[in-house]
C-alpha cells in the first residue's frame, strides 16, 4: 500500500467508506480544544474551495461543506443560530451588508482615528503606503 500524510479533519463516513474499500485509515478522536482548532483549519480549507468553485453545482456543494463546518463549530461552542442571526442583524443595521458591491482600493484615515488604529493592528493585511 502507498501511504499519504493527511493531518486533517475528515468526515466520519469518508473514513468508513475508504476502509470498506480496503484502505487503512489511521485516525484519532480529538478532544474539544483540538476539534475546535481543526474545525477552524477546515473552515479555511472549505472557504478556499468555495472561492475556487467554477460552476453553480460546485458552488452549492462547497457551500454545503462550509455550512457543515460552521454548524460543527457552533455546536462545540454552544452557539445558537439565534445568536448568530441577532449579531448578523445588528451588524447589518450598523454597517450594512454587501449588496452595494463596494470594493475599497485605498483608505486614508486621520491620525488617531479608529480607522488608523484598525489598520495599524494588522500591517500584513493593511500595509501602509507612503
Amino acid at each position: 500500500m502507498r501511504k499519504f500524510l493527511q493531518n486533517k479533519l475528515w468526515r466520519d463516513k469518508s473514513v468508513d467508506l475508504l476502509e470498506s474499500q480496503g484502505s487503512r485509515i489511521h485516525w484519532q478522536t480529538l478532544n474539544d480544544a483540538e476539534f475546535s482548532q481543526e474545525l477552524r483549519v477546515k473552515l479555511l480549507e472549505e472557504a478556499e474551495e468555495v472561492a475556487q468553485a467554477q460552476n453553480r453545482a460546485d458552488l452549492i456543494s462547497e457551500l454545503a461543506d462550509l455550512f457543515e463546518v460552521i454548524e460543527s463549530l457552533t455546536s462545540i461552542h454552544g452557539v445558537t443560530q439565534q445568536e448568530i442571526n441577532d449579531t448578523k442583524n445588528q451588524k447589518f443595521l450598523h454597517r450594512g451588508g454587501f449588496s452595494g458591491r463596494r470594493f475599497v482600493t485605498l483608505a486614508e484615515h486621520p491620525e488617531g482615528s479608529f480607522g488608523e488604529h484598525y489598520c495599524l493592528k494588522d500591517p500584513e493585511k493593511y500595509p501602509e503606503l507612503s
